[in-house]
């Protein structure tokens, strides 16, 4: 797979990617990055350079990785919780009309991704009969806005996107949406709200997706894993990190059964 953006190094554009094999230590490394980040931007960027094995044909340095745009970021982060073994599922919601908490089922795999349009990743709007060129935010963009005043964050960012900022000077609202119109016409994007109908009443209810649950993961989790198969089999923690995910989950099941707790 590629990324519907992609890293533009030396006028070129690569769109290339992997993860690293998953193994318990990765999981463990995942969940400690999100617990201790500073805010979910920086998280992200911990959990990807992490996470990934190469990205755009060299190694995802943090750096690398903050520079990503924004939905180039959700994309990875979604395909990761795929990598850790969630492609979707079920998924809660409560509907707005009779207040019914209902279930849905959804498949990662089959929500649609757009890829971004020609002049990737900058746009060129006319502000007072100049054009003047913006670029896409990314993660290294979010991550300072994360710890700006809201009332500052607009100004900062939209002087950061413009490659004259000193031609700016100040944009009326119509102006501001002309940038935020272009920009939008061309970046990529995932699905980040679907559709789900109550069974109750039948209403038609619009759930927006996180694209950052892989971060949801607490490292007690692990841990508790990890204690329960050294009890068991007197192994260290990094022989029990080391191990795929899938074969310590069965050891586990096999504990279960031996004690009579699962069939």
């Amino acid at each position: 797979m590629q990324l519907p953006g992609g890293l533009v190094e030396d006028g070129a554009r690569r769109r290339d990617w992997a993860f690293r094999p998953l193994s318990g230590a990765l999981e463990l490394a995942l969940a400690e990055a999100g617990e201790n980040a500073a805010s979910t931007p920086q998280a992200v960027t911990r959990a990807l350079s992490l996470a990934l094995d190469q990205l755009a044909g060299a190694a995802a340095s943090p750096a690398r990785v903050a520079g990503l745009c924004v939905a180039d970021r959700q994309f990875l982060m979604r395909e990761l919780e795929r990598h850790l073994g969630h492609a979707g599922g079920w998924f809660q919601a409560d509907c707005g009309q009779c207040g019914a908490r209902f279930d849905f089922h959804l498949d990662y795999a089959d929500l649609p991704v757009q890829d971004a349009a020609d002049g990737y990743p900058q746009a060129q709007v006319d502000i007072d009969g100049r054009p003047l060129r913006f670029r896409l935010p990314t993660g290294a963009d979010q991550e300072i806005l994360a710890g700006l005043p809201p009332a500052q964050a607009g100004t900062w960012l939209l002087r950061q996107l413009a490659s004259e900022p000193e031609a700016l000077g100040g944009l009326d609202p119509a102006q501001t949406a002309a940038v935020d119109a272009a920009l939008e016409a061309m970046a990529p994007a995932i699905v980040l709200g679907v559709q789900a109908a109550c069974p109750a009443c039948g209403r038609a209810n619009d759930v927006e997706l996180d694209p950052y649950r892989a971060l949801a993961r607490r490292s007690d989790e692990l841990l508790h894993e990890v204690h329960h198969l050294a009890a068991h089999y007197h192994w260290s923690e990094a022989e029990i990190l080391g191990l795929p995910r899938q074969r310590r989950q069965r050891y586990l099941q096999m504990i279960d059964r031996a004690r009579g707790l699962a069939e």
